[in-house]
């Protein structure tokens, strides 16, 4: 690989890393602010409901930004912020003030994730081959080490103000010295008529919002792992809950390795191909779980869940990336936005679900709907249509 090809995908790997690592370092914290508020589950699930209402502001308005300032300029001011407010979250006594930086914490840290989906539709361009898949397995990567990382040093002399100040320097500085090669504008690769539009709000192609509610499908299965494989584990597998994380750990290994060879797997099977057997492993994955009375089967059928799910949200960016229906940063910007949607549905849509059928066949509901996701995208990518 040339020189300035290997520039433009290593700093777009930092950009990748340094939000995972940002958005993980904040989640150790989160027991520290409850107690420092002496909040309960209820208030403490509306306080951390700022974050996604600030998540969900940012989306409409990431593309127009991206537009106007450029990849690079945006994700150095992005990060600025975040790291000026994980110290602030450490630090701050007064619960509406952390409302408001929470928040805004929201808001920055899907800006430098959007920005950075963005920026990597732009490297596939230039380097003409996928690498979309190997980045989200660099976020994940990111956020495993932010995790590790605070969480040991919350554990040490240093506390929460110190470990918060050590994570803000650090994305800070791997940013800045890692980012120098993220693109300075979105526009170069542009029509001249879409060019136009790119600084302007614009609703999105149909095209856009069908992909957008494939995502929205994605996005829900993973937070139903996320959120509920514990809860699953514990209540109908019997596991003791100390030990109910390991569904979801299962699956985020699984996740992050096949993302990390995703784009060599896409190279040689094909992104249709890649796609639909994704959703059909992710159906077995979950049959797995809800018909294998064994936790150990469980953990596998997490896992299977993980390797499925890996490559679909990456392709399907990198796929509406290279439509020509809307500008690329608006089109990326409005999936990500629609398909963001369902982590902050996801949660309690399932919890409603599981209450009225169980959560068993909540599971089976979703496998069916990532099914549907499959064939659709088959269809969607035949090569007429990809045309």
């Amino acid at each position: 690989m040339q020189t300035k090809e290997l520039q433009l995908l290593n700093s777009n790997r930092c950009s990748f890393l340094a939000a995972g690592f940002a958005v993980a370092a904040w989640a150790p914290m989160i027991p520290y602010v409850k107690e420092r508020f002496a909040l309960d589950e209820h208030q403490l699930g509306l306080l951390l409901l700022c974050v996604g209402i600030g998540s969900f502001i940012s989306m409409p308005i990431t593309g127009v930004l991206a537009g106007r300032f450029g990849c690079k300029k945006l994700i150095y001011a992005s990060v600025l912020l975040l790291a000026f407010l994980i110290v602030a979250i450490s630090v701050t006594s007064n619960l509406y003030l952390m409302a408001v930086i929470l928040l805004c914490f929201g808001f920055s840290a899907v800006i430098v994730d959007v920005v950075s989906n963005i920026n990597a539709a732009l490297v596939e361009k230039e380097l003409k081959r996928g690498v979309m898949s190997g980045l989200h397995g660099l976020y994940s990567v990111g956020g495993f080490c932010g995790s590790i990382i605070v969480t040991t040093l919350l554990n040490t002399w240093l506390g929460i103000v110190g470990s918060a100040i050590f994570a803000a320097v650090f994305v800070v500085i791997f940013t800045f010295a890692g980012g120098k090669h993220l693109f300075s504008s979105v526009g170069h690769n542009e029509s001249k008529d879409n060019a136009i539009t790119s600084k302007k709000f614009i609703f999105p192609h149909y095209l856009v919002i069908i992909v957008g509610l494939m995502c929205f499908v994605m996005f829900m299965t993973e937070g139903s792992v996320l959120d509920w494989s514990g809860v699953f584990l514990s209540s109908e597998r019997g596991v003791d809950i100390s030990m109910a994380g390991y569904g979801y750990s299962a699956f985020a290994v699984a996740m992050t390795v096949c993302r990390l060879t995703g784009d060599k797997i896409v190279m040689k099977m094909g992104r249709r191909r890649v796609l639909l057997l994704g959703a059909l492993c992710i159906f077995s994955g979950y049959c797995v779980v809800v018909y294998c009375p064994m936790a150990i089967a469980s953990l596998c059928g997490f896992a299977l869940i993980g390797v499925g799910a890996s490559n679909i949200v990456p392709q399907l960016i990198s796929y509406i990336a290279s439509r020509k229906e809307m500008p690329m940063h608006l089109s990326v910007t409005w999936v990500n936005a629609i398909g963001f949607a369902g982590i902050l549905c996801g949660p309690a849509l399932i919890g409603f679900l599981a209450k009225v059928i169980s959560l068993e066949y909540t599971f089976l509901c979703l496998a069916c709907a990532v099914v549907a996701v499959g064939l659709g995208s088959f269809y969607l990518l035949a090569p007429k249509r990809a045309d």
